[in-house]
């Protein structure tokens, strides 16, 4: 019987008192519910207003998640980030494994938007929005275990394998957190992986080398989804970012799902520390 993620672990908004704004974004076959307590600590410890959405297919079935691509995806980062920037003026974005790769493609530019919505801060209307900047650009970028490079050696044959092996099961990954932060599915649909695959080779040949804004990137060592070498390459491929407005924080003992490992405390206070600072 197919699991069916509860509606709690579904997207959120926590309202700040600043008008800043920040994009939570999860992983494949995740939920938003694993970036939940991130998201709780930035609203609570910054004042900053937070937004966790759902990818599409997502705190629903495996049949829904098997009907779709990362463009579907990345949809509600791109409708995530609008609907910040009607309440806040500056934008920033974390993304966890697959999410990553979204915050990427996010940050390397998005389109413009025609709002014409006034800006809300602490439930006040101000600022027309056609007065402001009318792009709804991102700021910063926090890209926490993002892949480049993936553990698992099926990864290659995926595009045949598919045809064979619909799903495969991965099991509920255990953190030291309360069950209601671990609301992913147990299984991963393998048609939707090449479309994962093709973001990949998008970020690694094309949205990487756009982006020009300040960016965290977050890697545990005893990650067996992706390789740890992955935050290298995407630190030394940041060209466009000065050395100087580009960081790498490596976690020794740390698993694949950062924001609910045992190192999550220095998690959430690096990605605090990172979106206060003047650069």
């Amino acid at each position: 019987m197919t699991r069916i993620i509860p509606k709690e672990a579904g997207a959120f908004f926590l309202q700040g008192s600043r008008d800043a704004g920040i994009l939570l974004v999860h992983g494949y076959t995740g939920a938003p519910a694993e970036m939940r307590m991130l998201g709780d600590y930035l609203q609570a410890k910054g004042g900053y207003t937070v937004q966790g959405v759902c990818l599409a297919g997502h705190c629903a079935t495996v049949e829904m998640l098997e009907q779709t691509t990362w463009h579907d995806w990345y949809k509600a980062v791109e409708d995530g980030v609008k609907k910040l920037h009607r309440h806040c003026r500056h934008i920033y974005i974390a993304g966890q494994s697959m999410g990553g790769l979204l915050a990427i493609k996010a940050a390397s530019g998005l389109p413009l938007t025609d709002s014409s919505e006034g800006l809300l801060i602490n439930g006040n209307r101000e600022d027309p929005a056609e007065k402001r900047a009318k792009t709804c650009s991102v700021e910063k970028l926090i890209l926490l275990a993002t892949p480049v490079f993936l553990q698992d050696w099926r990864v290659p044959f995926v595009k045949l394998l598919r045809y064979f092996i619909p799903r495969l099961y991965t099991g509920q990954h255990s953190y030291n957190v309360p069950e209601e932060y671990m609301q992913g599915y147990t299984e991963m649909p393998t048609k939707p992986v090449p479309s994962l695959l093709e973001l990949i080779e998008l970020c690694k040949k094309e949205y990487l080398g756009k982006i020009k804004i300040p960016t965290l990137i977050v890697q545990g060592n005893a990650d067996r989804t992706v390789k740890p070498e992955s935050a290298t390459y995407i630190y030394e491929h940041l060209k466009r970012v000065p050395d100087k407005q580009k960081e790498l924080l490596w976690l020794p003992k740390a698993r694949h799902v950062v924001t609910l490992d045992d190192a999550r405390e220095t998690v959430y206070e690096k990605c605090l520390e990172f979106i206060e600072k003047q650069f």
